[in-house]
């Protein structure tokens, strides 16, 4: 490239690139207000909202490039023309089409750019975005257990915690109320307590310490009372409904 073409592509750069950053954080900043709320709401890991806004990047990329662009050509021939510049190149001979070389390799690379996100990126994206949403609502992302209120775990458990310390990792001050069979009913209070992995995904163990569990029974005369200190309490995970295929909306088709 000549040095008047070096020139052109930094006049159309810095606009064009002001333009798809401010553009992009504008757009940013109002949904993530929007998913901040319905996370919390849901009861879902504040670490969802970043890869939600992540999946939104592509359509947001798809608007901003052509207003970029446009501003970007508008803003440096603007300047060419009230710094006088556009009169020296045209005084000694460059002519209009020369000086649209730029602005063209500019349209070019970037109408493939978007063609590539508008019509491949974001379909799975948007797909993706879906699918978190879809799992948010369902619980399926694993909504977090509220401190002070009673949770339910599936339709035979409710759970409730005092405090959680170290991201969750601690609980303090446990109550569960499980009714494993029809008719028996099982009540655990523990002074502390954690969740553990097991091979099978759809189980996990809660681990209490120093704790005492009441359980009753249609053929007990009187509830068995146990005193413990370390017992693991199975839970079996709720099943969730599948996610529905791409490609129902014309958004999500490329």
């Amino acid at each position: 490239m000549k040095s008047i073409d070096r020139y052109l592509a930094r006049l159309i750069a810095v606009p064009l690139i002001s333009t798809l950053v401010i553009a992009a954080m504008l757009l940013v900043l109002d949904r993530m207000l929007r998913l901040f709320d319905f996370v919390a709401t849901e009861g879902g890991p504040v670490s969802v909202v970043w890869k939600m806004l992540a999946n939104l990047l592509p359509e947001y990329l798809g608007l901003g490039i052509p207003i970029g662009l446009m501003l970007g050509i508008l803003l440096a021939f603007r300047r060419l023309a009230t710094t006088s510049e556009l009169d020296v190149l045209r005084g000694v001979g460059m002519s209009y089409a020369r000086l649209l070389r730029v602005p063209y390799y500019y349209t070019i690379v970037l109408a493939a750019a978007n063609l590539a996100i508008v019509g491949f990126v974001q379909p799975y994206a948007r797909y993706a975005y879906e699918g978190l949403r879809f799992e948010l609502r369902s619980g399926a992302l694993g909504a977090s257990i509220k401190v002070g209120e009673f949770t339910n775990l599936g339709d035979k458990m409710t759970l409730r915690i005092e405090q959680s310390l170290d991201d969750g990792r601690r609980l303090n001050g446990i109550f569960v109320h499980a009714t494993p069979q029809p008719g028996q009913e099982a009540s655990v209070t523990a002074e502390s307590g954690q969740f553990l992995r097991t091979d099978d995904p759809d189980v996990i163990i809660f681990r209490l310490t120093n704790g005492t569990l009441v359980h009753n029974g249609p053929g007990y005369q009187a509830p068995r009372v146990l005193t413990f200190t370390n017992y693991d309490l199975p839970i079996d995970l709720p099943r969730f409904e599948q996610f529905r295929p791409r490609g129902e909306r014309n958004i999500e088709r490329n």
